[in-house]
């Protein structure tokens, strides 16, 4: 098992060292774009920051079959 996660490229310290990176660029990008000061964005709920920066508005959102057959009945039939 071990020889197969290390064949495919497999590296634990790799992997957590790029997690933590990535938590921090996601730190950096909120102070740079959303002006929270680090206090402010260690403080904050997390996983609800991350809920809110990644809602999507209506029409951003994927479509069901009955918005899809509204969408060609606004457009009319051939």
């Amino acid at each position: 098992m071990k020889q197969e996660m290390k064949s495919r490229g497999y590296d634990p310290i790799r992997e957590w060292n790029q997690m933590i990176e990535d938590f921090d660029y996601q730190e950096q990008q909120m102070i740079i774009n959303v002006h929270m000061s680090l206090d402010e964005l260690e403080n904050t709920d997390y996983f609800r920051l991350i809920e809110v920066m990644s809602a999507r508005s209506r029409e951003d959102r994927p479509k069901t079959l009955w918005d899809l057959a509204d969408m060609v009945d606004g457009v009319g039939r051939r």
